[in-house]
């Protein structure tokens, strides 16, 4: 007990990014800790070391993933079938449709739209 205990803390600075930038995808290292906080906070913090983004981001050790690019909707979901662990996912798209049939068959899952979960945070008295 002299020692104290083990510390596992992380310290993150808030503050509000761009919602044009967000939207553009310009700012999706930023916005990395969230969606990993909103997935659980399961692991260590995912970083990326610059900003250029595969088309998607599988996570097992943090039990997320995020399709960056829906056209690669079809190799995304064959990675999410070899890492059944993942249970939070992001898909980036405008289109309503699009999303809501990506996601039919997760429904053991937790399934978010990027960006557009984010930026309607940024709405308020409006109707979506």
């Amino acid at each position: 007990m002299k020692d104290g205990f083990k510390a596992n803390c992380e310290y993150f600075k808030l503050g509000f990014l761009d919602k044009t930038s967000v939207a553009l995808g310009r700012q999706f290292r930023e916005l990395l800790p969230v969606l990993w906080m909103k997935g659980g906070a399961i692991g260590r913090c995912p970083a990326l070391e610059n900003d250029d983004l595969s088309n998607m981001l599988i996570l097992p050790q943090n039990k997320m993933a995020v399709l960056m690019d829906e056209i690669y909707y079809f190799e995304f979901d064959a990675e999410l079938r070899r890492n059944p662990e993942i249970q939070t996912i992001f898909i980036v798209t405008d289109s309503e449709t699009a999303y809501r049939s990506m996601i039919r068959s997760y429904d053991d899952k937790d399934c978010y739209q990027l960006y557009r979960d984010y930026l309607d945070n940024f709405r308020i008295n409006t109707g979506r």
